[in-house]
Parts: structure tokens; sequence; C-alpha cells
């Protein structure tokens, strides 16, 4: 049974109002309008907030919008052209004022790309809900529609928000994205305070923060690769080096990884670089024709130019776990489930197989500090 109690719904003047607040949104070219936001903004405690890019196609998201709501008004901040938006950094790193999302995920880097600034303090509504027994994926409309029984519309967010002209219904999608964060963050906030738990999710904001700042990424360039793991260390090594080659080129392209060289090609061409003597040309053959004919040499002279693989050292997360372990990781994950029903929860709130994977393995993971370490003081020892 969830702990996240309905709250009262809107009455009909907060309804017209959030209706009103929709239609009055339109796109903003930030530069001559940012300064007079910010004067709503200084004002408010919570800011609600959303960004709507697209990444299909590139490596790093291609910034369309930027949606703000003070509670009172939405601004929707035009991303996709290159334009200022030193009012919305200041306003990100205002301590005073709460920063709400929803999932905050890629957003993070939206904000690194335009501003170079990252929103703290955090309040993550998907986080915050979870704490209280919702899903622990639980959708924004899905949660405005649990908590205060108001219906929005979803399903646009993979839409081409670069386009311009963007059509009316994606412009109130947008607002509708943020309208109702600050009304979240308190029923949230409260709902978390009564419970004891809002320095759980303060705790865990600002380790995403914190994260981002030091562009921590959840994997490692080998964890992204199927079959990585079946490798022996000498075509490991290649692989680590041809990963490292495609990541430069993807990034210095702004191209998918895939669209470099897919995963599969990498691994067949690492297990021929493992077989081959001195010559290490004809392993590359087996790369795609249109990656050798347009990488080949570059490639082969790179490779060369990296030393010898015998000081490579296995990834401790590509090692089998052995029985031991199997059986640790099983009792953690019963411990686990067990804890999170009498907090009622979801398990992977607490710790996912793959972290406690990561603590059988000897790892010592940020998340096992804080509101966390007494659960996980009641761990099977390893």
């Amino acid at each position: 049974m969830t702990l996240l109690l309905q709250a009262a719904p809107p009455d009909s003047a907060e309804l017209a109002q959030a209706k009103a607040m929709a239609q009055e949104a339109k796109l903003l070219n930030p530069e001559p309008n940012l300064v007079d936001a910010m004067l709503h903004w200084s004002k408010a405690t919570t800011i609600g907030l959303d960004t709507e890019f697209v990444r299909e196609r590139t490596f790093f998201p291609r910034p369309g919008l930027i949606q703000v709501c003070d509670g009172r008004k939405v601004w929707l901040l035009d991303a996709a052209r290159d334009h200022s938006f030193n009012e919305l950094g200041q306003m990100l790193e205002q301590p005073e004022i709460i920063k709400v999302l929803h999932s905050v995920g890629e957003d993070l880097e939206i904000f690194q790309i335009l501003t170079g600034k990252l929103p703290r303090p955090l309040f993550d509504t998907q986080i915050a809900a979870a704490m209280l027994g919702m899903p622990l994926q639980v959708r924004y409309e899905n949660l405005v529609e649990d908590c205060f029984g108001v219906s929005l519309a979803g399903g646009k967010a993979r839409s081409n928000w670069c386009k311009r002209p963007l059509a009316p219904e994606l412009l109130d999608y947008a607002a509708q994205d943020v309208i109702w964060l600050p009304r979240l963050h308190a029923h949230l906030s409260e709902a978390l305070r009564s419970v004891g738990r809002l320095h759980w999710l303060e705790e865990d904001c600002q380790r995403l923060v914190d994260r981002a700042l030091n562009h921590l990424e959840a994997e490692q360039p080998l964890d992204r690769i199927k079959g990585a793991g079946r490798l022996e260390d000498p075509a490991l090594a290649w692989l680590a080096r041809l990963v490292s080659w495609r990541d430069s080129q993807a990034r210095e392209r702004d191209l998918p990884r895939s669209f470099v060289v897919r995963d599969d090609a990498l691994v067949e061409t690492a297990q021929r670089l493992a077989q081959a003597g001195q010559d290490l040309s004809p392993a590359l053959s087996t790369l795609p024709a249109g990656v050798f004919r347009r990488h080949g040499e570059q490639l082969l002279a790179w490779l060369g130019s990296v030393g010898p693989v015998a000081n490579f050292e296995r990834p401790a997360e590509l090692n089998a776990l052995t029985q031991s372990q199997r059986a640790w990781l099983k009792e953690a994950q019963q411990a686990i489930k067990l804890q999170a029903e009498a907090l009622d929860i979801d398990p992977a709130l607490i710790a996912s197989k793959r972290e406690l994977t990561r603590l059988v393995r000897g790892e010592q993971p940020d998340w096992i500090t804080g509101w966390r370490a007494e659960l996980v003081k009641h761990l099977p020892a390893l």
C-alpha cells in the first residue's frame, strides 16, 4: 500500500489558472525576455523545470526547449538557436530556490550545455514518489493524475523539438510538463516529511548533481559492449582500445556510437587483433568496408602508438561471479526485499541487483552512505 496519499483535488479556480498558464505560454527568444523573467524567478521558493531535446542521430543531446514554471506563469525558452542563458544559469544556482524536476536524467546535461550550471538544490518528483511507495519509474502524467486527479496528455517526448515552428499542441504539452511541478513539490515534500524521509530525497538528489559535476557515468565504456565479458584478456585489451577510439570519434563528429561502428564489429575486430602478429592491418580489414576505408589507416597508426597490451588489467565488473559471490548476492537480494517490504518501497530504490553486484566485487559505491547505510548493515557478511 503506497504511503503517498491523494492530495485535495484542485478547485475550479486552480484548474482555470492551470489552463490559462498553458494557453499563455509562448515560445520565447531567451535573450530579451530573461531579464524580466528573472524578476519573477527570484521571488519564487520553488521553480518547476523541464527540457525537451533530440538525440536520435547525435552523440550530444540537441536542446530544443527549456520550460520554467514558478507556479503562476510558464516560460518556454527557445533552446534550438544560439542564445544567451545567463539568467537561467544564475537561477539554477540560487540556493534559496528549490528546482523541481521529474526524472532529471539527461536534463542535467542540457543545463550544462546551455549554461554551464546545474540545478541546486534539486527535488526530483519521480524519486520522491518512489520513496513513498509509488512505482520506481512512475511517469509524470501518472503521478499528476494519482495525486491531483488531473489527466494530462503524454506520448510527445520523442517529437522533433528542434523543428520550427513548434505546433501548438507541442507547446501545450511542454507547458503542462511543468505547470504541476511546484504543486507536486509541496505535496510530496510534506508526505516525505511526515514519514521522516525528506532527507532521503535530499541526499539522493545531491548525489545526482555531484555525479553530473564530476562527469561520473553510470556505466564504464566496456560495460556498454554486449559480449565483452566473454572475451579473454588479450582480446578485451584490444576491445578497450577500440572502444576508446570509437568514443573519441563519436564525440568529435557528434554521432551516436553505433553510427561510427557497431558493437559486434568491434568485438570481432578485437578478437582478430588478439590473434594477429606484428601486422595488424588484416585484422582491421574485418571492420565494415566503409569504416575501414575511412578510418583504417588512422586507426592502425593510433593502435600502434598507444603501447603494448601486456599491462591491461581486466575490469572487475567483467569477471564472472564465483559460486560464493552468487550465493551472497541471492541472500542480499532477499534481505533487501524484506527491508523494502517493511518500508513499502521498491527494493531497487534501496539497492538494485547491479548495485549489490558492485558490493560483492569489493567496490564502495557512493550510495552506501547516508540513509542507506543503516539498511546495508543488515546485509549478510561478505
